[in-house]
């Protein structure tokens, strides 16, 4: 495809701006822009690591804590992909890697991307497998939570691959004046279907995550008001919808970003800062939605890093519904938990009814 003068004369204006700023020395704008984005990223990776290994921890009894760890995955390579590797671009002036590797960097950012997108839809079933059949959920094996998850990264590999080795596919690459990522042939990338194509394909992605995500609300209204187990199903409830929250809350914070990129930032160096930082943020987000929303987690960091201890008579918050029976007991629901006697401050046992069949399972509490 060939390019107009007045888009010539463009992209020769940005390489100029581009080599004159290489030249020159690190201004405060460079400094704030590269480190801002180490900072974000750095900061998020450590957070989520910390939450990541005591849900790896737990996964064998917490069927959900699989698909997040899963999607935790993704999010730490986006964290990287847009926070950590523009900032070192910016802040070392360079692009860091040969201009022949563009091609194969787009590749495995593409890929990257694209992982995480699916995962929404996989983490948005679970949520909705845990409140409408918790029983079968709850049996779920190891296999078969990781083996769907495997399937977000195959299905964005051949994502890639059907794709990338088109004449009409646009390469974009890290372009460090520009504090931010510049395309190889914008025009092309507009006109010649590559735009369109992530456009349907982030639409697709979004559309099981709202179904998902509103049946489950619909749901839980619906339990809410044929209420049979008094106040403590409305307590019941009520988590499971706040434990909903990080989820659904990530999609929307999806939805806004891309819009906002489709709509556009502006021109010049802080619309390419704006996007890193939307890309970016869009995984850093996560692991303090779920700080906010689970409280489990919560003190379980807290105490990991040595802020506070986890009482030992604490009610235990994880759900019923997340957790596989077959790591506790055989039952339907765990033996026992612990109580204190408001009255007289002792301590007691309180023995839970267990259910040998189906018919006799009442739903328990989704993470």
């Amino acid at each position: 495809m060939k390019m107009n003068p007045s888009n010539l004369f463009l992209l020769f204006s940005v390489m100029n701006n581009a080599d004159e700023w290489r030249l020159s020395p690190l201004s405060a704008e460079d400094f704030f822009a590269g480190l801002s984005l180490i900072f974000i990223a750095i900061f998020s990776i450590s957070v989520y690591i910390i939450m990541m290994k005591i849900m790896k921890r737990q996964d064998k009894e917490i069927v959900g804590y699989r698909f997040l760890i899963s999607a935790g995955c993704s999010d730490l390579l986006l964290l990287v992909n847009y926070g950590i590797w523009p900032g070192l671009t910016i802040l070392s002036k360079s692009e860091i890697i040969p201009k022949t590797w563009r091609t194969w960097q787009q590749l495995y950012l593409d890929w990257a991307w694209f992982s995480m997108v699916s995962h929404y839809s996989v983490v948005s079933w679970s949520r909705w497998m845990a409140i409408r059949k918790p029983l079968d959920f709850r049996n779920q094996k190891r296999k078969t939570s990781y083996s769907l998850c495997a399937l977000c990264y195959l299905v964005a590999l051949v994502l890639v691959l059907s794709t990338h080795f088109q004449p009409w596919y646009v390469t974009f690459y890290y372009e460090p004046s520009s504090y931010g990522m510049l395309a190889e042939n914008f025009p092309l990338y507009l006109s010649g279907g590559q735009s369109a194509l992530f456009l349907a394909f982030h639409i697709a992605a979004i559309v099981p995550p709202i179904v998902f995500y509103g049946w489950s609300i619909t749901l839980l209204y619906n339990r809410r008001a044929k209420m049979l187990l008094g106040h403590q199903q409305t307590v019941q409830n009520s988590i499971e919808t706040r434990l909903l929250m990080p989820c659904l809350i990530n999609v929307v914070t999806f939805i806004i970003g891309q819009v906002l990129i489709t709509v556009g930032t502006g021109e010049g160096k802080w619309a390419g800062y704006t996007v890193m930082v939307l890309f970016a943020a869009n995984s850093a987000l996560n692991p303090f939605l779920l700080l906010i929303c689970s409280k489990t987690l919560r003190k379980q960091v807290l105490d990991l890093l040595g802020v506070a201890k986890i009482a030992t008579l604490d009610k235990l918050e994880t759900s019923t519904v997340y957790r596989n029976i077959h790591a506790v007991n055989g039952d339907f629901c765990s033996s026992k938990l612990v109580s204190t006697d408001t009255g007289s401050g002792s301590r007691r046992f309180l023995s839970l009814p267990t259910f040998r069949s189906k018919e006799d399972f009442i739903c328990g509490t989704p993470v």
